[in-house]
Parts: C-alpha cells; structure tokens; sequence
C-alpha cells in the first residue's frame, strides 16, 4: 500500500468523502451514509479509501446500479439490483442499515441476502456505523477468488475474518449475507481479529486516518467533480468556490 504522508482528519474525511459520493451522482444523504460507512472501516483498521474509490468509480462507470428490489423469500429479505448489473454499495450500505434497525426492534432473528454487491466492504461499514447494541450481526461474504469474509459486530466489538484480504485482492461482486439475532445466539466473537470500535475512533481522532495515495487521489477527483470552476465573474465577486483575494 502506498501510505500518505500525510493523514486525513476526521473531519477531512466527512467533507471530501460525502462530496466524492455526489461527484460519483449519488444525494448528499446517500453520500452521508457512505462517509459514516468509510469512516467505521478506518476505526475497524481497514483502509477506508481503497474500498471508497472501488465502489465510487464502479457506480460512475455503470458497473453497478442504484436501482434496488426488496423482495422477502423463505423468511430471507432480499436486495437484488432492477437491472443487469451489480448492485452498489452506496446504496446496499443505506438499505441495509435502515432494515437492520428496524429489525432490531422486533428482538428477533432476521436474515438478509445483497446479491451481486460491488464493493461488500462499505456495506460492513454501513452496518457498523448502525451502532445497534441489542443484538448480534453477521455480515459475511465470499469472493469470486474463494477467499471468505466475516465480520460479527456486538455493539462496540467487531470480530473480523478475510477483511483486509478483501480490500488488497478485490475481485468483482459478491453476495453479502447480514445475520441478525440476539445476543445470547453463541455465535463466537473470537473467529478473527477483535477489534473495539470506540478505540479506533480514539486512535483516528489523535492521529488521522493513513490511506493508500492512490485510492485517495481517486476519491478526491470524485470530490474535485463538485466543485464550481473559476470564472472572471467569481473573481470580481468574490464568491464561491473561485474566490481570490485581491487586495
């Protein structure tokens, strides 16, 4: 990975993540809950950037689409995209978010299938950034390389399997499975590396968030897409985006 040198704040992130998104032509809020998503992964250890750009440039580039169905089948809820292609994430991670909470509420066992998802990764974020303490969730996938990717999510602690496999060696679309159940369900948190959601937060608040330079020069490129170009008229006015001082 070619590091920064210079980290982003948090802040930085939330500014330039959310308007990459509306670059890539998504709402702001879609874009809101893709910041959140990126910034959950950053707390989890994951290279946010990586994962960001891949799912940014894969719904530009109309590999993937915003066009969702939810269908229930066998007591499984189902997204799958309208159209033939994959499904994207920015819109998977706001979906699936929406539903777990809801879920949540019933304090029953619900399972959830995203067919064809462009980048899994942001949808784990997404769910992360839910910050649902009442229960259990499973967010796993596998890869068309065959390499499986797990994350159990217990309030504050996310046990991860495969994650960082995901980011380095992406290989197109998965099926994600989201597992949502109690507590007390057994499921084992300790299958992978633990990691506390609250200390990464910590960690990213004291010393920023280090990111692959090429992933972030991508997203920033989808953030330079908002921006309001210079003009003689901005220049005399002052305003906007081409301001100058000329005093």
């Amino acid at each position: 990975m070619n590091v920064t040198s210079t980290p982003l704040s948090l802040n930085e992130i939330r500014f330039y993540f959310t308007r990459a998104a509306v670059g890539a032509g998504t709402p702001f809020g879609i874009g809101e809950v893709f910041t959140a998503a990126s910034m959950h992964l950053a707390f989890l250890g994951i290279d946010p950037a990586r994962a960001a750009a891949s799912a940014l440039s894969s719904l530009m580039t109309g590999q993937s689409c915003a066009s969702l169905a939810l269908r229930d089948d066998d007591n499984i809820i189902h997204v799958e995209s309208r159209r033939p292609l994959a499904v994207s994430a920015l819109y998977a991670g706001p979906v699936a978010a929406d539903r777990l909470f809801i879920e949540a509420g019933y304090s029953s066992e619900r399972r959830f299938r995203i067919h064809r998802v462009d980048q899994p990764l942001i949808v784990a974020g997404a769910v992360a950034a839910t910050g649902i303490e009442n229960a259990r969730i499973v967010v796993s996938w596998t890869k068309e390389c065959g390499s499986p990717s797990r994350m159990v999510l217990n309030g504050d602690i996310a046990s991860l399997t495969g994650m960082q496999e995901s980011v380095e060696h992406p290989s197109g679309p998965a099926t994600v499975d989201l597992l949502l159940t109690s507590l007390d369900s057994g499921i084992s948190l300790t299958t992978g590396l633990t990691r506390s959601i609250v200390e990464g937060r910590s960690r990213a608040i004291q010393h920023g968030v280090e990111m692959d330079s090429l992933s972030r020069a991508t997203v920033m490129a989808f953030f330079n897409r908002t921006l309001v170009p210079t003009s003689h008229q901005s220049r005399v006015t002052g305003a906007g985006t081409g301001a100058e001082d000329s005093d």
